[in-house]
C-alpha cells in the first residue's frame, strides 16, 4: 500500500472513530447503529465492518482512542510535574482534569452510558482504562495525603468525587447556560471552576 493509501485509510478509520465516539456518548451502545456512524463520518457503513469487523470492535476502538489520548497527556503532565511539591502537583493535575472535561466533554458521557450497567463491556472498560488510572490516582492522592495537603478521605470517594465535579458543568453546559446564563465553556468559567475544586480538595500548610 502507498502512502497516498495509507493516509486515506488512517483518515477515513480516523473519522469513524470520532463519529462513533459522538454516537456512542450521546445514545449509548445499545442507542447508537452502524448507520447513524457511517451518517456522521459521511461514510459507507461497509466501510465500518471492513476496518472494524463489528459494531463491538469499532467500540472498543473509539474508547481506546479516547482514553489513550487522555493518559497520553496525563502521563506528560505527570513527567514534567515529577519535581513539583506535593500540592503543587495535585493543583495543576486538577486543573488539568478540568481543562480536559472541558475540551472532551463526551468522555464523561461515555463512561456514564456504560458505567450503569454490568456488562462485559463495562468490564473490558474498567480491566483496560479506568483500573490503571484508578491505580495512578491513588499513588498521587497517597503522596498528596502524606504531605497533608489534600483533603483526608478515602481514596474511592475521592476519585468518583473529582470525576463527577470535574466533568458534570460541562457535560451538562447547555443546563448551566440557561440556569445561570453563563457559558461553562468559557476560559474564565474553567477558570474558575478548577480553581473552586482545588479549593475545596487541598489544605494549606
Amino acid at each position: 500500500m502507498d502512502v497516498i493509501a495509507e493516509e486515506t485509510v488512517g483518515s477515513t478509520k480516523s473519522r469513524i472513530i470520532v463519529a462513533a465516539i459522538e454516537a456512542f456518548a450521546n445514545d449509548g451502545y445499545e442507542g447508537a447503529s452502524t448507520r447513524q456512524i457511517a451518517t456522521l463520518a459521511s461514510e459507507n457503513q461497509g466501510l465500518i465492518t471492513y476496518h472494524f469487523g463489528s459494531k463491538e470492535n469499532l467500540w472498543k476502538a473509539a474508547l481506546d482512542s479516547l482514553f489513550g489520548s487522555f493518559r497520553e497527556e496525563l502521563e506528560l503532565r505527570t513527567e514534567v510535574l515529577a519535581d513539583a511539591d506535593p500540592s503543587t502537583r495535585m493543583r495543576l493535575l486538577i486543573y488539568f482534569l478540568v481543562r480536559y472535561a472541558a475540551l472532551h466533554p463526551e468522555q464523561m458521557r461515555l463512561m456514564v452510558q456504560e458505567g450503569k450497567t454490568d456488562s462485559d463491556r463495562t468490564k473490558w472498560l474498567v480491566d483496560r482504562h479506568i483500573a490503571p488510572l484508578y491505580e495512578f490516582f491513588n499513588a498521587v492522592v497517597s503522596d498528596a495525603q502524606a504531605a497533608g495537603v489534600l483533603l483526608r478521605a478515602s481514596p474511592v470517594h475521592l476519585f468518583y468525587a473529582l470525576i463527577g465535579a470535574t466533568s458534570l458543568i460541562f457535560t451538562h453546559a447547555p443546563e448551566c447556560k440557561r440556569l445561570t446564563g453563563r457559558d461553562p465553556l468559557e476560559e474564565k468559567m474553567i477558570e474558575e471552576h478548577a480553581e473552586t475544586i482545588a479549593s475545596l480538595l487541598l489544605r494549606e500548610r
